[in-house]
């Protein structure tokens, strides 16, 4: 049965959703603040800034209005950026109905308090059933319906399984699971771990796989520690995850890294680009001291990105001071 959702973010992962969302035969209001990007996708049927060469099927709509975009809705998609998601909530809270279902997609911990996107929603919105989405998930990739495995997570099994029905269609599997923590943290971490995997991506592939198999070790350690099970960090909110955005050309992470490994200039990418894996640097480095765990792969790529270490030397070293016994 169709039904009307409202995604809040206009960006590539938005659009894309919303662009998956329609060909299931939903009705999808998109809503954004970027009053260039909402007039082309209205006029045009286009988001050139997000997901270029996509044309958006005929039953997704944007507007600058978040009553006209909300009206009628049977699900919110929030699919902004993790700085942004208190605020988008509070903007949100008057037009959710009562037991509103909100979808999140956001990836990162919240500055300043550490806390997971789902955490920050229910405090803007109680009452609501709130699921979160994790799995490998390109936008370029899901707005053109190239086959993939979404999870889906939420405290309240009805929730995971009522966005399932919405997000899953020919050639998208979508799978529900309560370990909202796993999921969410899975997404986060992966951002972080995606810019080594590009750093070390002139090395070979040799030393890739090495490094994805430590980063995979790092973020189940990590992950499980805060409350996480070792399966989800191991299958695709977290395996997929990692595999897809440390592989793509395309990821904003991994080309970030790329730019550290030439040792060439990376900062001008940073000042034009929205890169997912810095910002949630450090909340993560916060929360991590708080509860005394080590995490050398990601302090590795912070001391990268603020100068201290050099890229290959520090993959190398990664790599090297690997136990002789596994």
């Amino acid at each position: 049965m169709s039904c009307k959702v409202c995604v809040l973010g206009t960006g590539a992962i938005g659009t894309a959703l919303a662009q998956l969302m329609a060909s299931n035969g939903h009705r999808v209001a998109m809503w954004g603040i970027e009053e260039e990007v909402v007039g082309h996708m209205g006029r045009w049927r286009r988001n050139p800034r997000y997901l270029p060469g996509v044309l958006l099927h005929r039953l997704v709509t944007a507007t600058t209005g978040l009553a006209e975009a909300m009206d009628g809705a049977e699900m919110a998609v929030v699919a902004v950026p993790s700085q942004a998601v208190r605020e988008v909530a509070r903007r949100l809270a008057p037009y959710l109905s009562e037991n509103g279902l909100v979808l999140n997609v956001a990836k990162g911990l919240e500055g300043g308090t550490g806390l997971r996107m789902s955490q920050v929603l229910a405090q803007e919105l109680p009452g609501a059933r709130i699921a979160t989405m994790g799995g490998p998930a390109l936008s370029h990739e899901v707005g053109r319906r190239r086959p993939t495995v979404l999870v889906v997570a939420s405290q309240a099994p009805e929730a995971a399984h009522a966005v399932g029905r919405i997000l899953e269609g020919q050639g998208v599997r979508v799978l529900a699971t309560d370990d909202v923590c796993g999921v969410e943290m899975a997404a986060t971490l992966k951002n972080v771990y995606a810019i080594a995997l590009g750093m070390c991506e002139s090395l070979g592939a040799n030393a890739k796989a090495s490094l994805v198999c430590l980063a995979l070790r790092e973020m189940v350690r990590i992950a499980t520690a805060l409350g996480a099970r070792s399966e989800t960090i191991l299958g695709w909110a977290g395996l997929g995850d990692l595999l897809a955005s440390g592989y793509s050309r395309k990821g904003r992470n991994v080309t970030l890294g790329r730019l550290l490994g030439r040792g060439g200039p990376w900062q001008p990418y940073l000042e034009r680009t929205t890169v997912e894996g810095v910002q949630a640097l450090g909340p993560l480095r916060y929360l991590l001291r708080e509860r005394g765990l080590e995490a050398p792969i990601l302090e590795a790529v912070a001391a990268v990105l603020e100068g201290r270490e050099e890229a290959k030397a520090t993959v190398r070293r990664l790599i090297s001071s690997l136990p002789l016994a596994l």
